[in-house]
């Protein structure tokens, strides 16, 4: 059935029921049956890339537990510092790049590019960092990230990120990550997930949501505790499961025993 041309012209596109956060909501007559969008150009690149990245590694997935009750406690000390010091608001992510730079800086394997040649491994962190906006993700990257302060880091994170939502920022802004990062416990309705690579770099890793679940402590009593899943998705043509684990095992300590 042809679709009314003026669909697609003027204002934005509202089915009966719809809002402009719902375009798509389901309506009947004199609606069309059915409606067509073209893909944005965000959205295209994005495919192409993910259809790149599924043919051009091998990748599996390795998940981790940690228990958050340590670094809960020091963001909400710090919290204030951060609006009155820095004027931002101090969310997990400089937790979570932190300790990533850490078990790269240990496992410098996984900051590396894999080509046929063989690896190129930088001897810098440029951190790419997931970063929803409207029609699809941006992945801003920190430059330099292994010289940088804790402060420095969620400076620079939050600056980076708030460019990539104003889509003020600069294609500088959005090249050369050696690794990624993706916060995707912010959305808090999953257990975890298996991130997609980036190639040609190694790995990219999931922060997923701090959920509160019965653990069992070292003395065999149970408790309740905030606890939250690491996935780690990795090209297994470059690393193995040494490598996955132990750079995963480094992020989970430095989660754990966090100090800023």
């Amino acid at each position: 059935m042809p679709m009314p041309a003026s669909l697609f012209q003027g204002a934005p596109l509202l089915l009966p029921g719809a809002t402009p956060d719902n375009p798509l909501a389901m309506g009947g007559s004199p609606f069309p049956p059915f409606v067509t969008l073209p893909l944005s150009h965000l959205r295209r690149v994005s495919m192409l890339n993910l259809e790149h990245a599924q043919r051009a590694t091998a990748p599996v997935t390795v998940v981790a537990e940690v228990d958050a009750t340590g670094l809960i406690e020091v963001r909400e000390a710090l919290k204030p510092l951060a609006a009155r010091h820095l004027g931002l608001p101090l969310t997990y992510l400089p937790f979570f790049a932190s300790a990533t730079i850490q078990a790269l800086k240990a496992y410098p394997i996984m900051n590396a590019m894999l080509t046929p040649q063989g690896f190129i491994i930088p001897r810098y962190i440029n951190l790419g960092i997931a970063t929803s906006v409207p029609g699809g993700v941006l992945l801003p990257s920190v430059q330099g990230a292994e010289r940088k302060s804790f402060w420095e880091l969620a400076r620079d994170i939050y600056i980076q990120t708030q460019k990539a939502k104003a889509g003020l920022a600069s294609p500088a802004d959005m090249s050369g990550q050696t690794f990624v990062i993706t916060n995707t416990g912010r959305w808090g309705a999953t257990l975890f997930g298996t991130p997609i690579i980036q190639p040609p770099n190694v790995g990219i890793l999931a922060f997923e949501a701090i959920k509160k679940r019965p653990v069992v402590l070292d003395n065999d009593q149970i408790a309740v505790r905030p606890m939250m899943y690491l996935a780690l998705t990795a090209d297994h043509r470059a690393v193995d499961g040494a490598e996955m684990i132990g750079f995963l095992s480094k992020v989970k300590e430095a989660l754990e025993q966090v100090r800023v």
